[in-house]
């Protein structure tokens, strides 16, 4: 060996799966190769997808995150909602010797003790052979297991998107006004250990007048049909869609409007309705969890909604104020021959807004800047105040975080004014060449801050 070092590796990494396949090809429908693929880079965001079409055209689906999902671990059937049939398997072929062991060896979430409480409430020997009991003592056993509180299935046998990623999968393949995403927690159909996800996506380039996009995903892999015969598709259906302002015409079905629902369940066994795998089965679990985790992520949006629509009428009163209090200023101004006031401050109070102003003065070749930010709502806000500058500022009060900026510097405050608090910031900076652009507010609405822009 001549010589030893570390070098970048730039080449491609990783598994790389290559297939090719005989067919019609068809682009523009969902159910399509293209569609299948867009639906799987959503919920497989760490995944990085290149698509040759026949004709060349080379379509890539970036990922969104480089950290790869947890590894899900195989476990033992949970004993809630295990089935008695399962159950009867399960005791005539097992290898154990002992009832007790046999119960806290097969099943996840029962020790020593649950295995003794349960042959005890079940009015079965611990020290019986699992093979020997018959029909009734099975369903003895079954009852029991519902008499005693057991923990829920560990979630490391599942793998789960996470809200942050369906988020980003969401962000990555459409363009959104809003998104709300919530994961429930661990629930058990008939022994299986099982976990929904939702995500809603709305506005943006989505059509308002058609129906509402339903992606449906089973341990992260698409479900492109049999769309009518799925447990998700009617638990969207079931879901009075009206009441979280969403259009749904005839009172029941799936809703309409500019939005799309992702629905993702992890199971260590999805009940599929057929061997080809296109619907889930109606299991009056699973239906209920989708049920909790739609109507979850609607809430959040007919908030949303219902906070856009306030917004949308305070822009309307504002921009009627900006219109008449002008005029009502220059009159007043002209009868008392006095200089015309600045109305940022009466739109603010009128308003309820947030607002920032800055003064500067000049002494000893400095200008001095002072910026006062003043909370004329009834909520506490909390927001960053950003200043770009050109120049490094000096005696700065209160600290703020530097960030370069190119040529400049970004200076951040963290503020949180309540109802009617105030809070000065200052600095100073060489008078020569001093310039100043709008204060810059990050956090909240426009449609609540006067004097500033917002981002």
């Amino acid at each position: 060996m001549l010589k030893a070092e570390e070098v970048e590796w730039e080449r491609p990494r990783g598994t790389r799966v290559e297939l090719e396949m005989e067919g019609t090809y068809v682009r523009s429908r969902r159910q399509s190769v293209f569609g299948s693929l867009k639906s799987a880079a959503i919920v497989n965001p760490h995944a990085r997808i290149t698509l040759v079409e026949p004709e060349g055209n080379v379509e890539v689906f970036e990922r969104a995150t480089e950290a790869l999902p947890k590894k899900a671990y195989a476990i033992q059937p949970h004993p809630a909602g295990i089935e008695l049939g399962e159950l009867i398997k399960l005791l005539r072929y097992t290898d154990k010797k002992k009832l007790r062991v046999f119960l806290k060896e097969t099943f996840s979430s029962i020790g020593s003790i649950s295995a003794q409480d349960l042959c005890l409430r079940a009015g079965l020997d611990p020290e019986r052979h699992p093979s020997s009991l018959d029909h009734e003592e099975a369903k003895k056993l079954l009852a029991a297991f519902k008499q005693i509180k057991v923990k829920s299935p560990p979630v490391d046998c599942l793998s789960p998107i996470g809200e942050d990623l369906i988020k980003a999968g969401l962000e990555k393949e459409f363009r959104l006004d809003f998104i709300a995403t919530t994961v429930r927690p661990v629930c058990v159909y008939s022994g299986n250990p099982f976990l929904v996800e939702v995500g809603l996506g709305f506005g943006g380039e989505l059509e308002r007048e058609s129906r509402v996009e339903i992606l449906r995903f089973a341990n992260r892999v698409p479900l492109v049909y049999q769309q009518g015969a799925c447990a998700i598709t009617h638990a969207v259906e079931s879901v009075s869609w009206k009441n979280y302002s969403l259009s749904q015409p005839t009172g029941a079905g799936v809703p309409v409007g500019p939005a799309v629902l992702l629905v993702h369940l992890a199971s260590t066994n999805i009940p599929f309705t057929s061997e080809s795998k296109d619907a889930v089965a109606d299991m009056p679990e699973i239906l209920t969890e989708i049920d909790l985790g739609l109507k979850e992520v609607a809430r959040k949006l007919r908030r949303y909604l219902s906070r856009q629509s306030s917004l949308s009428e305070r822009r309307e009163k504002e921009e009627i104020i900006r219109k008449i209090l002008p005029r009502i200023a220059k009159k007043l101004s002209d009868v008392l021959e006095k200089e015309e006031p600045d109305i940022g401050p009466v739109v603010a109070k009128i308003m309820g807004n947030l607002l920032v102003h800055r003064h500067t003065s000049q002494e000893n070749g400095l200008t001095k800047v002072k910026i006062e930010a003043e909370n004329y709502g009834d909520l506490v806000r909390a927001f960053k105040l950003h200043e770009v500058l050109k120049q490094e500022a000096v005696s700065v009060l209160p600290d703020a975080k530097v960030v370069p900026l190119g040529d400049g510097y970004d200076y951040q405050w963290k503020l949180s004014l309540g109802p009617g608090e105030r809070a000065s910031l200052s600095y100073s900076l060489p008078s020569d060449g001093a310039s100043f652009g709008e204060p810059v507010v990050e956090g909240l609405e426009a449609e609540i801050v006067t004097g500033a822009r917002v981002i």
